[in-house]
C-alpha cells in the first residue's frame, strides 16, 4: 500500500525555491564578507598574549559552517528541486513554473494554459505527485529540516552572527 502524497509539503518545497535561492546568495555574500579571519585569529593570539578574541573566533566558526555545511546543503536542495522540475512532463513543468516559480495567481495560470478549473486542479494534483515521486518520496532530501542550522545560529552571542 502506497503512502498518501503530502501535497501541502510538496507545495511548500516549490514555494520555498525562490527563497532558498535568495538565502544561498545571502550566505555566499556573508562568506565573502568574512575573508581571512583565520589569519586575523592567529595574529590576535600572537599579539594578545595568547588570548584569542572571542568575536573573531565566532566569525571563523561561522565561516567554516557556511562553507562546509550550509552552502553545500542549500545548493544540494536547490539542485535537487530544479532537477525534479526539469524532469516533469512538459504540461506539469509549465504548470509548476507558472504557479510556483513565477507565482502567477491560479486564474491567470488557467487562462495562460487554456484549461478549466477542473483540469487545473487535476493537473495540480498530478504535478505535485510527480514532484514528490521524483524527489524521492518520503525519503526526499527536501524533507530534511534546517533545524541544525537554526540551533547553530542561536548559539552565537547577540551581534556575533
Amino acid at each position: 500500500m502506497s503512502r498518501p502524497v503530502p501535497y501541502a509539503k510538496v507545495e511548500q518545497w516549490l514555494w520555498e525555491l525562490p527563497r532558498w535561492k535568495a538565502r544561498l546568495e545571502l550566505m555566499r555574500e556573508q562568506l565573502l564578507r568574512i575573508p581571512g579571519l583565520t589569519q586575523k585569529f592567529e595574529l590576535v593570539a600572537i599579539h594578545g598574549q595568547g588570548q584569542k578574541n572571542e568575536a573573531i573566533l565566532h566569525q571563523v566558526i561561522r565561516k567554516m559552517q557556511l562553507q562546509d555545511i550550509e552552502i553545500p546543503w542549500m545548493e544540494l536542495r536547490i539542485e535537487v528541486l530544479e532537477a525534479v522540475i526539469r524532469s516533469l512532463d512538459p504540461a506539469y513543468r509549465q504548470y509548476v513554473k507558472d504557479r510556483y516559480i513565477l507565482r502567477l495567481p491560479a486564474l491567470t495560470v488557467m487562462e495562460k494554459l487554456g484549461i478549466t478549473h477542473r483540469t487545473y486542479y487535476r493537473r495540480r494534483k498530478q504535478a505535485l505527485e510527480q514532484v514528490y515521486q521524483f524527489a524521492g518520496g518520503r525519503n526526499s532530501i527536501l524533507d530534511v529540516p534546517d533545524m541544525e542550522f537554526a540551533h547553530a545560529e542561536e548559539s552565537y552571542p547577540p551581534g556575533q552572527e
